[in-house]
């Protein structure tokens, strides 16, 4: 049996697989003392107990350990509170591996081993960097210490747990959906998403809102739920860190249960935003899937200028989505709204129209004409 030193106590190792390397051993610092990232918010502190090191291939979802070894481009770490702590060098830090795909940021995946690494979001993502935008400094560096365990020495991983509800319900309404899309990050989906729910609720509808794909953060959610949303969830509550390089199938099996979630008697709108470009790889396989098209009720599409409007706005409307309204960054341009009208008959929304009392009841009344002639369809055929 191995001994440990630790700065707090002394502990002994609790297993260890000689033809692997592996070592479990007790979890050697109090969990409240490390910083802890949003993507970790659903699991409980009473439940890590223990550390494993070695011979092992991390997967995404994984929770690790880790100590800041280089401060780089993100110097705060987002808490399940909201909260950014602040971190410094020789920081402990308890964040999820996973995969990132970001063009204004980085791109990067899950390690093949424990060594060192890279922080590269700071809602808790430890990943190996692979490409880097000019826009932004390298990624902060951090050594893994180990994965997190539970009292058996099992690695916590993101996947045990979901928080949503799956359980059937028996509803005597149907509720429409609303999908929100972007030509790109940055292009106004979750801006848009919040004008929504500020239009619906100032007209008194119970709207529950979601995002489907994306990295770990709690920044959109905060912004649903100041704008006045009864329940906000995204990925991580179905237990996962992150969407990039998941497979469609199991994307489209997020998707769906958000739904089953969202879907109670209180709700009237559900209002879905689908992170990046409509171009990213899994946006792409996600918006031209079939049962994501059944689900959906109508969309509207945000854009950061005319072409990209105009392109996206059609590619949508030949997956045979309804396209509402276009809105976003091209929505504040007046230019770029003039060359958008005068090739598509797509409307252009501002913010401000969409959050107006007033609107919500004409978009309200959109979705469920939208429904009604969707349920038709899928009748005669």
């Amino acid at each position: 049996m191995m001994t440990i030193i630790t700065e707090t106590r002394r502990i002994e190792l609790v297993k260890e697989n000689t033809n692997r390397n592996i070592q479990i051993v007790p979890f050697p610092f109090i969990a409240k003392s490390c910083k802890r990232a949003f993507t970790t918010r659903n699991i409980e502190l009473d439940d890590i107990k223990t550390l494993i090191t070695g011979d092992i291939k991390p997967q995404a979802g994984d929770l690790v350990l880790c100590e800041v070894t280089r401060l780089r481009q993100h110097c705060r770490i987002e808490q399940p509170n909201g909260r950014r702590n602040r971190v410094f060098v020789r920081d402990r830090i308890i964040v999820c591996y996973g995969n990132r795909y970001a063009p204004d940021q980085f791109e990067a995946v899950v390690p093949e081993n424990l060594k060192a690494c890279h922080l590269v979001a700071g809602g808790g993502i430890a990943a190996l960097m692979r490409f880097k935008s000019p826009k932004v400094k390298p990624a902060t560096e951090i050594q893994p210490l180990g994965l997190i365990g539970d009292k058996d020495g099992h690695i916590l991983n993101l996947k045990h747990f979901s928080t949503l509800d799956l359980s059937t319900k028996t509803l005597k309404k149907t509720i429409p959906v609303l999908l929100v899309a972007g030509s790109s990050m940055n292009a106004g989906k979750t801006t848009t998403v919040a004008s929504v729910i500020k239009g619906l609720t100032a007209d008194g509808y119970n709207v529950a809102a979601a995002k489907v794909t994306g990295t770990g953060s709690g920044g959109d959610l905060w912004h649903f739920i100041d704008a006045g949303v009864k329940q906000a969830i995204d990925f991580t509550d179905a237990g996962y860190a992150s969407t990039y390089l998941m497979s469609n199938r199991r994307l489209i099996k997020v998707f769906n249960n958000m739904l089953t979630h969202l879907r109670t008697k209180e709700t009237d709108v559900i209002v879905v935003e689908v992170a990046d470009g409509i171009l990213q790889a899994e946006t792409k396989k996600l918006l031209e899937s079939d049962e994501i098209l059944k689900s959906t009720t109508a969309m509207i599409y945000t854009a950061g200028d005319s072409t990209s409007a105009i392109y996206g706005a059609n590619w949508l409307q030949n997956l045979g989505y309804k396209v509402l309204a276009i809105s976003g960054v091209v929505s504040s341009n007046p230019l770029g709204q003039q060359e958008v009208e005068k090739s598509i008959s797509t409307p252009i929304l501002k913010k401000a129209e969409i959050s107006v009392a007033g609107y919500g009841h004409k978009l309200f009344e959109m979705l469920i004409v939208k429904l009604t002639d969707n349920k038709s369809k899928q009748l005669n055929t």
